[in-house]
């Protein structure tokens, strides 16, 4: 029976539609990946700041407040968000990083579909993007996710909708586009680089002839786009270096940290990223790893890029741009870090993929225009023809043979991704110090009404000093437990220990009285001052005084320590009292009773308030 005209179309159609549901199952899989991740994860560092911030704010124009260098309205937005959840607030946060981790593979596979068109290759390379460890730190932290998903999700449906653009003129996808790079300038300063990958592309595979020619040909033909990305950008870029705070002023990189962070960054982490590694990690700080993949692997890792390269040069003509539209990526990424984090941590920050997370769309990319002829690019790479001299010389491998090769690599890869990023997020689920600490706090001070703490700093691995005050019991416990109070003057003080267990609170002394004079009294006060020496002086910091005492009646009494008064209540019977102060303490002045008042005081002592007894 003879086909009729409208067979091959069905047939067209139905592969269509396979090929979409199964982008659909990879996009499935991969976000089901991700909540398993994020289950099992928490808060980490700066997440802590995003939300207090959040909390704090009392206007909409709080969102262009830098964070740190950063500006990013988007995330602050999704922060006050996340805020408003009680009492666990993780689950929100969590649920907005999902979000955008599935927004980012959606326009991935935009962008695959509009470029390669709807193909099982497509598949396989929208698999590559899902299982890459590459862009899963920025998953895991949140604060990262907030930068670094939605600059994934622009730059790759910016790609999309600006071929579109190129190949039909119209003005939607124009539009598009821009709202795009509008939105990723929102999340995360980086999207600048976002119109250069566009103008990259058009000048690349959408013109002919030598640069001059192109340039010429690209203005003149899309000048309405040039000015408008071009204002965009312009706009952004004015306002970002006027208005916010640059962290790092002056640089102190060194060559060798600059060769180390070349070596880390791009000779090393990049590479085997891409092809599923690193397959180890160092987790000397969790839940943060840094890649370690051993010597051997980054040297066969070299070796088979090098290969495919050499061996799609072989087969394609221009193939060699797109590898450079890749390099010149990584390398602005390099001097970012270079002149920015490398400052402080040194050419190590470079084995962090957090600082590589928008290289894997434009390793994507390049990988795409160097495979495939794209529909409307005048530049796009093809089959050479005839075939290279050297290729005619060799013996052409069986095709079902090469076809076999070819899978098993890709499936190497593919489960490389996913045993690489499910080691990563053990250490997430196993070792997080932050919050076994913090949820510690929760669990021993939930349910005792209100408390008065200690404003203490958290153990390092919780919040790293150099965040301080971020760093402190005050900014953070009134997170995970509502009422607690940060007294100056408290007659019940309340500590944590290193594991977040709330004590008692005693001093560990610095200096402290000797017995007073009165036998059987020891320091007596009543309405004059009574001035104490301690025996010797505590330097200039922060200092609780505690003072155990026992009043003939209810009173208030004042504590003075240098020229700093304060009146704390005293009841009748024993008691103490603990004052919190900033100061060099070398006496401490007691007065201000009623008339008929005595206060015996037979305890002062000046130093930092630890754990005693367990609450």
């Amino acid at each position: 029976m003879p086909l009729t005209a409208a067979e091959p179309a069905q047939a067209t159609t139905t592969a269509r539609v396979r090929v979409l549901l199964a982008c659909a199952a990879v996009l499935v899989a991969g976000a089901l990946s991700r909540g398993w991740a994020l289950h099992g994860s928490w808060f980490y560092t700066d997440d802590h700041r995003l939300v207090r911030d959040a909390l704090g704010a009392r206007s909409p124009r709080q969102l262009l407040d830098p964070f740190d260098s950063q500006l990013m309205p988007l995330g602050r937005a999704l922060a006050w968000l996340v805020s408003t959840a009680e009492p666990d607030r993780w689950a929100a946060a969590a649920a907005t990083t999902l979000t955008l981790h599935v927004l980012a593979g959606v326009a991935c596979a935009a962008m695959l579909l509009v470029l390669v068109g709807a193909r099982w290759r497509v598949v396989v390379l929208l698999a590559l993007h899902q299982t890459s460890v590459i862009a899963l730190p920025a998953t895991m932290w949140w604060a990262a996710a907030l930068n670094q998903l939605p600059l994934q999700a622009v730059l790759m449906g910016a790609v999309a909708t600006w071929v579109l653009h190129l190949r039909t003129g119209r003005g939607r996808w124009l539009a598009a586009t821009a709202a795009l790079v509008v939105l990723g300038l929102l999340a995360y300063v980086k999207a600048v680089l976002v119109p250069l990958v566009l103008a990259a592309l058009l000048l690349g595979w959408f013109t002919e002839g030598g640069p001059w020619r192109r340039v010429r040909s690209a203005v003149a033909g899309h000048w309405r786009a040039a000015a408008l990305l071009g204002t965009v950008g312009v706009a952004f870029s004015a306002y970002y270096l006027t208005q916010v705070p640059q962290v790092f002023v002056e640089s102190q990189t060194g060559e060798a940290v600059g060769d180390d962070l070349a070596w880390s960054m791009l000779g090393s982490t990049l590479p085997v990223g891409l092809l599923g590694g690193p397959w180890r990690w160092e987790a000397s700080n969790p839940p943060t790893s840094y890649a370690d993949p051993p010597g051997w692997v980054v040297a066969l890792t070299w070796v088979v890029l090098v290969s495919c390269v050499a061996g799609l040069a072989l087969l394609r003509r221009r193939t060699g741009r797109a590898w450079v539209l890749l390099a010149g990526y990584a390398l602005v990424a390099y001097v970012l870090v270079l002149t920015s984090r490398a400052q402080v941590v040194g050419g190590v920050v470079g084995l962090e993929y957090r600082y590589l997370t928008d290289v894997l769309p434009v390793a994507l990319l390049a990988l795409v225009l160097a495979t495939t002829r794209v529909e409307g690019a005048v530049g796009s790479s093809e089959p050479r023809s005839p075939r290279p001299a050297l290729l005619e010389r060799l013996p052409a491998p069986p095709r079902p043979a090469a076809r076999v090769a070819g899978a098993l690599a890709v499936t190497a890869v593919l489960l490389g991704g996913v045993l690489s990023s499910a080691a990563y997020v053990r250490t997430w689920h196993q070792d997080n110090p932050g919050e076994a600490y913090l949820q510690t706090a929760r669990e021993t001070l939930a349910g005792r009404g209100s408390l008065d703490l200690a404003d203490q700093v958290v153990p390092p691995q919780v919040v790293p000093g150099y965040q301080f005050p971020a760093n402190t019991t005050l900014r953070l416990l009134p997170l995970q437990v509502p009422g607690l109070r940060f007294p100056e003057v408290t007659d019940d003080l309340v500590v944590l220990d290193e594991a977040g267990r709330a004590h008692r609170a005693e001093i560990d002394v610095a200096v402290d009285a000797a017995p007073g004079p009165d036998e059987g009294c020891g320091w007596r006060i009543g309405p004059s001052p009574v001035t104490i020496d301690l025996d010797g002086t505590a330097f200039d910091s922060t200092w609780w005084v505690h003072l155990g005492f026992a009043a003939s009646s209810d009173d208030t009494v004042e504590v003075t320590v240098q020229d700093t008064t304060t009146r704390a209540a005293v009841p009748q019977g024993p008691g103490e009292l603990f004052w919190r102060v900033e100061a060099e303490i070398a006496q401490v002045t007691l007065g201000g009773l009623r008339s008929g008042t005595t206060l015996c005081v037979d305890v002062v002592e000046v130093g930092e308030a630890v754990a005693g007894d367990p609450l």
